[in-house]
Order: structure tokens, then C-alpha cells, then sequence
């Protein structure tokens, strides 16, 4: 054999030798995405089941607790038919006031309805009615009201009168407040839950409905299954198996499904994703691995080293995708300490190894005022080593079974052993102190609210409301404060629950009615120059008071809504005028400072009088001057743009805030208008001075002066002899309906026109 033939051989016998590694490590890369592909998959799965049973029993709590709100009232109906028909009123009607129910009825052993809103009705014939009778306590599943055209779920229980059940009580609740009981945030909110009966018909859904599917329709019934048959699934979801999970096709998407029976009504609840937001990790590890053998492949000369070197690499990839996913559920990446969720999973641990007759605890919420200035000033890089060194106090300060978290932004919620209130104050003075002294970039003024523990088996998050709601009624201070919970706060909790509820439907109902408030000419007292707009609410013929339901409003952003309505519903009535003629007046319209950190605000201001065709001239746009404390920038900006498109511009409550003067030199401002605080005693020399100097400043820079408030004839002349240019307050008119402004400002030949 030559030498040729020799090469040619063992060149053959190399490369055969090549293709079989090639080949053995392409069928080792793939065996390997394989069976990392199934790892990952079922690992999802079972956190997706962790995920949707911890939602079934939120759920199944969230439930119950409403059930338990209306059976505490069952007790006052033991007697009830020996009441007169006002006397049940009254109890119906203060029932349905101080609870988070829109309507609470009460129905005999003969199947007659009574609500103190909508009178007298037979529901017999409700399978709730029939079910509270033989001794259930649950939630009705939606259907249209009772009472109403609105759909409902009833929440009932019995009524007893000794060992007999003599009538049921019932709460009802509108199906979008029921709906958001259910709603979950998990896996990016990518997830749904469904609360089904033992047929597979859907009794409640969130309003994050991923499927689209409606109440009393059967889920099992709308979907294709890909895992057993529907008898088979409908037969592991009775009691007899209480938890499990299943697969199914819907609308050319592939989801995943897990269930959970819970303790209401013989419910399920059944939580639903899609396969590719709960196989997302596992896809991004898969297109690794993919690439990985796309390598080893190329350069299968060395296919055993890389192989090796590509697993070690590859193991430690899905380690560190592992551990971060860890990191970030349990983990707070800005301080370091235990995330919201960790810090609950804490408290439980803690509440659950406890003796109650050893410890007492007291759940804390505390957060910076005014945190923004902090950011403003320093920058948002120092704003968070400021928050990581407060997190480190804290956490100094800790003793044996107690916890703290950051819970948002500059957020914190410490769970404290105490003795006595001693106890707790001591704690607090000694984070203010330690803050006081260590933090010296910036002086934070603290907020505490305090909720003690009195029941163990309460959840951290209830707990975390509660001292949340006791520390906002201290927010704002100008020094670090604390407040304590007590019930009338949780009154007010459900009273602005209950707002919030109907607050939509009100806007959309017109119950919202503009008022008119006229402002008069001192130098004329009889000449109406203006008026200021004020939003009124009538609900079931009553009017809600403003501070009732404005201070809720701004703070769940639907303030934004009210204010833009009051505006249209004004110009609406400018364009009437001046369509008839009539000589026209400005009118001013509040603004809340939420309106101002909408980039459009302006625009769509503008908008609304081109759509009605009156211009911006009529219009006056009134801001509360604390607001440029908060960001004089962005206030500077909104006001430029209001003066480009006309409008006028005034000032509220001048002269309480914190930057007055800046503020003058800054803002294009037409009008002040002088708090009446300063009028509280007319004989006040100090401040007659300052409403005088502000008087004289506002005529230098060529601005007018209006003082709200004025009730006497006292304070009328003295700011006439101030020199004060208008005035609205009772002592001239109270604020109207536009019907009573209108007669009252132009003459009754002028409203024939």
C-alpha cells in the first residue's frame, strides 16, 4: 500500500471518525434541550400552581369576608317583623350607609323583599333567597339586580330568631367591585382566574378577562381540551379532588389551567394563563441551547472539550436564571432586604410560631414627605442611596421576631415587638433620631402610621392598609409624625370603597351637576363680573357634600374626569349665551394638580372650546398656589401654554403656601385670589396688613384681587377700602344651579332673546 493510499485511508477513517462525534454531540445537544426543556416546563408548572393556589384562597378570603360583613348585621333582624315599616327603614337604610354594600335588603320566610333605597319587591323565586332559607351563607353568582338594571352579586346569609331560620339578609355589590376581588397581577398580568360552579359554568370572572368569556356559560364547554375530557376534568374538580390542573386550546392559542376548590358555595376557582407566558424562560433557555449546538456543531474537531465546556456554561446559565428569579421575587434589588412579598411570607412565619399571651405586635408604615424634592434637588441615583441607608437604619434597629420591608418607592413597613405604647413611640424617636443624625444629605421629614395587632390569624396586608391609612391622615406635616389606627379609619375606608364604586357610573348617570358662584364688583357691589364653577353630586336625591367625595377623588386620580366635565359643561353653557346675545362673563374652573401632569392637559382644553366654538377669553383656569411648591417648573410651563391659547389664569389660596413671591416673579398670573383665613377676624390688624400689601403688590404687577369668603359687611368694606377688586362669598349669593346664575345675571328681557 503507498503512502497516498495510507493518507486517503486515514483521512477517510478521520473524517468518518468527525462525523460520528459531530453527529453524537448534535444528539447529545438535542437530548440535553430536551430534557432541560421538561425540567423547566414542569418547574413553571408547579410555581404556576403555587401561583394559582395562593390566588384561590386570596380569592376564597376576599369572598368570605364580605359574607362575614353581612352576617354581622344578621343579628338586628331577629325582631324585624315586629318593627314598623319606618322603623325597618331605618335600620335597612343605616345598614346600607355604613357599609361597603350599594344596597342591603332584607327578605321574610315568605320570600317579600325590603331595601330602604328601592322599597318592596317578591324575590321568592332567587335561588339566593332559597338557599339563605335552608341555612347557606355564600355569594349569588351575577345576575341583573333586584332592583335595578345593574348586574349584582348578593352576598346572603340567614337570619336566625332563636334555633328557627326566620328570613335572609342580603348585600348587594355591582359586578365590576365583585370583579376586581378576583383580579391577579401575576406572571406580568398575563393571568386570569374564574370562579366556576361543579357544571363548569363561569359564576365570576376578573376584569382582566383573558378569554372573554361571559358569566353562566360554561368555560369548559367554550374552550377545546388537549388533556382528558370534559367529564373527566368536571369529575376532578368536584370536592372529591380539590386541586389539579389541565391544558386546553382557545381562539388559536394554547393555555394552561389550574384549579382549586374552594369554601363558597361549592365553588372552583380556576386560574388560566397562556403556554407562552408561562413557558417564557423555558423558550429563552431553548434558544441558548439551540445555539449552543449550532457551535458544537461547527467545530466538531474539538466537540467533547466544547460539549463540556457548553453543559458547564449552560448549567450555570439556567442557575442564574433560577437564582435570579428568586432574587427578584424575594429581594429588594435598591436595598437589599426583603422584598413585599418575602417581608408578608415573614409575618405569617413569625404570626404562626407565636403564643398570643407572649408577644404583641405593631404593624408600621412609614414613608419621606415629599420624597420628590429629595429627587429634584440630589438626583435620583443619590434619592436611592438615601432610601438603601434608611433600609439599613431599619434594619439596625430590628430585634428577634421582627421584619421590615421597602414597600414602593420611598415606602417602608416594619412589623415591631411591643409592651406598651412606650415601646413603640421609643422605636420611632429612634429612627427619626438615627435619620436625623446619619442621613445628612438631605433633612427627611417622616411619616408613621401604626396599626397594632390584635388577631395573629390577620394577613400582613390588611395589616399594611391599615397603618397605611392611619399614616395618610399625617401626611404633610412639616415634621415627622406618627398616627394610630382605630375603626372610625376602617368606616372611612369602606365609605370611600363605596364611592369609588358608583363614581363612574355617577359621571356617566349625570349625577354630577355644575353650580355657579357669582363674583361682584367692589368698587359696583350689585355688578356680577364672573363666577366660579363648583361640581355638585345628587345620588338617590340627596346631595353629597364636596368634602365627601373631592378629597377621594384626588386621590384615586378621578378628579382628572370631574374636572375636565365641570369645564365642558361650562363652555356648553357659554355657547347658549353667546348664541343669544347675552353680554358675556368669565368663569373660572377649578384644575387639580394631577390635570398638570398630563402632557396634553392644555391641549385638550383648547380642544373643548373649539369643539363648542367660544373662546378661550370666557375662560378663567384656577390653580391652588401649592402646587408650586411642588414643581414650579412644570407649573411655569403649563402656565405659558394656557396664556398662548388666551385663557386667564388665577391664583387660589394665595398667600398660604410656601413660595408666593417666586411664584409672582415666575408665573404670567392674571388674577390672586386672598385665602379667607385672613379674613377670620376682620379686626386683625396684622393681617388686614398683609391682605393690603398683597393688595398693592398685585396692583404693581398688574394683577386683580379677589377675596373668597366674605359672609359680612364688615369685611366688605374693608376690602373695599383696601382697594381689592372683587369678591364672591354668601354675604352676595350662595352657589346656584346655571338656571337660578342666569336669572339672576341678565334681565328678563335679555333671557326672551
Amino acid at each position: 500500500m503507498t503512502m497516498k493510499s495510507i493518507f486517503k485511508s486515514s483521512k477517510a477513517k478521520y473524517t468518518v471518525f468527525l462525523s460520528l462525534i459531530t453527529a453524537l454531540v448534535v444528539f447529545a445537544g438535542l437530548l440535553y434541550i430536551f430534557s432541560v426543556n421538561l425540567v423547566l416546563q414542569q418547574d413553571n408548572r408547579l410555581h404556576f400552581d403555587e401561583i394559582a393556589s395562593e390566588t384561590a384562597n386570596s380569592i376564597e378570603h376576599k369572598l368570605n369576608a364580605h359574607i362575614s360583613a353581612i352576617g354581622s348585621y344578621a343579628y338586628r333582624f331577629s325582631d324585624f317583623e315586629n318593627l314598623s315599616e319606618n322603623e325597618q327603614l331605618a335600620v335597612l337604610d343605616e345598614i346600607t350607609r355604613t357599609s361597603i354594600f350599594s344596597d342591603v335588603v332584607y327578605i321574610d320566610e315568605r320570600g317579600n323583599g325590603l331595601s330602604s333605597q328601592f322599597g318592596e319587591a317578591s324575590l321568592f323565586q332567587r335561588e339566593y333567597f332559597r338557599d339563605g332559607m335552608r341555612g347557606n351563607s355564600s355569594v349569588s353568582g351575577s345576575a341583573t339586580g333586584d332592583f335595578s338594571n345593574e348586574r349584582m352579586n348578593m352576598f346572603y346569609v340567614p337570619v336566625m330568631t332563636g334555633e328557627e331560620i326566620t328570613g335572609v339578609l342580603a348585600g348587594s355589590l355591582e359586578i365590576d367591585y365583585v370583579s376586581t376581588l378576583i383580579d391577579t397581577d401575576s406572571f406580568n398580568g398575563n393571568t386570569s382566574s374564574y370562579v366556576v360552579d361543579k357544571s363548569g359554568s363561569v359564576v365570576l370572572k376578573p376584569l382582566g378577562d383573558i378569554l372573554h368569556v361571559e358569566t353562566g356559560v360554561s368555560l369548559l364547554e367554550s374552550v377545546t381540551l388537549t388533556s382528558d375530557s370534559e367529564l373527566e376534568i368536571l369529575t376532578k374538580i368536584s370536592p372529591s379532588e380539590t386541586q389539579g390542573n389541565f391544558l386546553f386550546d382557545y381562539n388559536d392559542d394554547s393555555y394552561f389551567a389550574s384549579y382549586k376548590a374552594i369554601d363558597c358555595g361549592d365553588w372552583v376557582v380556576i386560574t388560566v394563563v397562556r403556554s407562552s407566558d408561562i413557558l417564557a424562560v423555558t423558550h429563552n433557555v431553548m434558544s441558548m441551547m439551540v445555539i449552543f449546538t449550532i457551535v458544537f456543531t461547527v467545530i466538531a474537531a474539538t466537540a467533547i472539550i466544547i460539549t463540556g465546556i457548553r453543559n458547564w456554561k449552560s448549567k450555570n446559565v439556567l442557575n442564574n436564571i433560577i437564582s435570579e428569579r428568586d432574587n427578584l421575587k424575594f429581594i429588594d434589588p435598591l436595598t437589599g432586604g426583603p422584598s413585599l412579598e418575602r417581608f408578608i411570607e415573614n409575618v405569617r412565619t413569625i404570626f404562626d410560631s407565636t403564643a398570643p399571651e407572649t408577644h404583641t405586635y405593631a404593624m408600621i408604615s412609614m414613608d419621606i414627605n415629599k420624597f420628590r424634592a429629595v429627587n429634584d434637588h440630589l438626583g435620583y441615583e443619590e434619592g436611592n442611596k438615601i432610601l438603601a441607608k434608611l433600609a439599613v437604619l431599619i434594619e439596625r434597629s430590628l430585634t428577634e421576631g421582627e421584619t421590615f420591608t421597602r414597600k414602593n418607592a420611598d415606602s417602608f413597613c416594619i412589623l415591631i415587638n411591643y409592651v406598651s405604647d412606650i415601646d413603640i413611640f421609643g422605636r420611632i424617636d429612634t429612627i427619626i433620631s438615627d435619620v436625623y443624625y446619619q442621613i445628612e444629605e438631605f433633612k427627611l421629614i417622616l411619616s408613621f402610621g401604626i396599626c397594632k395587632v390584635d388577631d395573629l390569624t390577620m394577613d400582613a396586608r390588611s395589616l399594611i392598609d391599615r397603618a397605611d391609612l392611619a399614616r395618610r391622615t399625617i401626611k404633610g406635616n412639616n415634621e415627622s409624625s406618627y398616627a394610630f389606627f382605630d375603626n372610625n379609619m376602617l368606616n372611612k375606608i369602606r365609605e370611600e370603597k363605596r364611592i369609588e364604586n358608583v363614581m363612574e357610573y355617577a359621571l356617566e348617570s349625570n349625577e354630577f351637576k355644575v353650580y355657579l358662584q357669582p363674583k361682584y364688583d367692589l368698587n359696583n357691589h350689585s355688578l356680577i363680573i364672573g363666577a366660579e364653577a363648583l361640581v355638585r353630586w345628587f345620588r338617590g336625591g340627596k346631595m353629597i357634600p364636596p368634602g365627601g367625595f373631592i378629597p377621594i377623588f384626588e386621590k384615586n386620580g378621578f378628579i382628572t374626569k370631574i374636572d375636565k366635565f365641570v369645564f365642558e359643561e361650562v363652555c356648553k353653557q357659554q355657547k347658549i349665551w353667546l348664541n343669544r346675545g347675552f353680554d358675556m362673563r368669565t368663569i373660572s374652573v377649578n384644575m387639580s394638580r394631577m390635570n398638570l401632569q398630563e402632557p396634553h392637559f392644555v391641549r385638550d382644553l383648547y380642544d373643548i372650546c373649539t369643539k363648542y366654538n367660544v373662546p378661550t377669553k370666557y375662560f378663567e383656569i384656577e390653580i391652588t398656589e401649592s402646587v408650586a411648591f411642588e414643581n414650579l417648573e412644570t407649573l411655569t410651563r403649563v402656565f405659558n401654554e394656557l396664556k398662548n391659547y388666551g385663557f386667564h389664569i388665577s391664583i387660589d389660596d394665595f398667600g398660604t403656601g410656601y413660595s408666593s413671591l417666586n411664584m409672582l416673579k415666575n408665573l404670567p398670573v392674571d388674577v390672586l385670589k386672598i385665602d379667607r383665613s385672613f379674613l377670620s377676624d376682620a379686626k386683625n390688624e396684622r393681617a388686614n396688613n398683609i391682605i393690603s400689601h398683597v393688595i398693592s403688590l398685585a396692583l404693581s404687577l398688574h394683577m386683580k384681587t379677589i377675596c373668597e369668603g366674605i359672609e359680612t359687611e364688615e369685611q366688605v368694606n374693608l376690602l373695599s377700602s383696601l382697594r381689592c377688586d372683587m369678591a364672591q362669598g354668601f354675604y352676595f349669593a350662595r352657589p346656584m344651579p346655571i338656571e337660578d346664575y342666569e336669572k339672576l345675571l341678565y334681565s328678563d328681557a335679555e333671557l326672551t332673546v
